[in-house]
């Protein structure tokens, strides 16, 4: 009879409200484990990065990276050989770009930070932050499977790059495998779909991904990281202006 009494209980439980025994954490909690991933307090990489055009051409840029947090990056370009040497400096809000060819550099502000960089479709802050999710959004859980947690996201401050977005998150890793990014009314900008991830210590990092544009047809990019280390502690000087034209 007690055997019975608990087999029912058990069953009451995957099956009441749709969620059962996968309901053990919320979604901040989801979220958390997102951002022990994603976000780091340094890292030098080096990347290729694929732009599809709607025509069907493809540019190819390969570049490495320098990053603190969402304050500080550096970015340089070493291939394709007409951009090699073209660096990108972020200092916070602020942006450079130098061209040494005309040894010449441009400051870029405010709202360009949001544009793609070189026609593609990761945008400079894109490429140039890692910030904490829970710090910018309110989570809340919408989807469950055996597999995969779905949450959307919605910031707190609507001024942000995307004000809302929408995670599919794998269980196993609590890595996102796709993320919907929206803009102002919720309207889906962009997809971002990883395809491929590693581990790195105790961090589970995507090194392929490509991101669609859900504005232009057959737009796309794809960005793989070919090397990567976290926690690099650069020199000052690194993220200054001089360094910048050196």
């Amino acid at each position: 009879m007690l055997n019975s009494v608990f087999t029912t209980a058990v069953l009451a439980a995957l099956l009441a409200g749709g969620s059962g025994l996968f309901g053990t954490r919320d979604a901040d909690e989801w979220l958390r484990g997102v951002d022990r991933n994603l976000t780091f307090k340094s890292a030098e990489y080096t990347a290729l990065m694929t732009i599809h055009l709607p025509d069907g051409r493809e540019r190819y840029f390969r570049f490495i990276g320098k990053v603190v947090g969402e304050d500080f990056a550096l970015m340089e370009y070493i291939e394709p050989p007409n951009q090699k040497g073209v660096r990108y400096l972020r200092r916070r809000d602020d942006l450079w770009i130098y061209f040494p060819r005309q040894d010449h550099t441009m400051q870029i502000q405010g709202h360009m930070l949001r544009q793609g960089v070189q026609g593609g479709d990761l945008s400079f802050e894109d490429l140039t932050e890692s910030s904490s999710l829970r710090d910018k959004y309110r989570a809340q859980l919408i989807a469950e499977t055996d597999t995969t947690v779905t949450i959307r996201l919605v910031a707190h401050d609507m001024s942000v790059s995307y004000p809302y977005r929408e995670l599919l998150i794998d269980r196993r890793t609590s890595l996102p495998v796709k993320m919907v990014n929206g803009g102002v009314g919720n309207r889906p900008i962009k997809e971002f779909v990883i395809l491929e991830s590693k581990r790195f210590g105790d961090r589970v990092y995507p090194v392929k991904s490509e991101i669609h544009s859900l504005l232009v047809k057959d737009k796309w990019t794809r960005f793989e990281i070919e090397s990567i280390r976290f926690g690099v502690d650069f020199p000052p000087e690194t993220f200054t202006k001089r360094m910048l034209a050196r």
